[in-house]
């Protein structure tokens, strides 16, 4: 019953059609990088590890398409580090040269402050339980789209477009 509990709250909370919650976290100099401070048309919200297999392959697949593509029609990309690897993370951000991106992830004070107030966390807001976690967002940060594909985010935005061009 606490596993189906769990699961329930970590779904509600990211229904397609509803407002994402927004994220304030910081970049890798410390400065605070509010989710809802990204402007765009769609908003790409990643949430991944530079160790996790799928993540180094996913990653610059998704650099590549939005610099061909979306990166033209005002897609943003917000991604947020899932785990506690900083230096992995910064080393794979400059090796696969991602400078166009708002990377994030969250300090340890910021986790244990979240646990003493009991306030829910990414993880549990965004249903993260594996890395690429991946939600499509339009301009006024309301879910679109979650748990995608690479393919199924390309999909969905030319849908989008061709409906917001009529």
């Amino acid at each position: 019953m606490e596993t189906i509990t769990r699961r329930a709250y970590m779904q509600m909370s990211n229904l397609v059609g509803e407002k994402a919650a927004n994220l304030n976290l910081v970049d890798s100099t410390g400065k605070l990088k509010p989710l809802y401070d990204v402007k765009g048309d769609y908003t790409i919200v990643i949430f991944w590890d530079p160790n996790c297999g799928h993540c180094k392959q996913e990653v610059p697949r998704i650099d590549s398409i939005y610099k061909a593509s979306w990166k033209q029609k005002n897609v943003k990309l917000y991604a947020v580090l899932s785990d506690d690897h900083k230096k992995e993370w910064v080393n794979f951000i400059k090796k696969h040269e991602l400078n166009e991106w708002t990377h994030v992830y969250q300090t340890k004070e910021m986790e244990e402050k979240e646990k003493a107030q009991k306030v829910a966390g990414f993880r549990q807001l965004y249903d993260v339980i594996q890395t690429p976690t991946i939600y499509l967002l339009d301009k006024e940060k309301r879910i679109v789209g979650k748990k995608l594909t690479l393919e199924q985010i390309n999909d969905l935005l030319e849908v989008k477009w061709k409906n917001d061009n009529k």
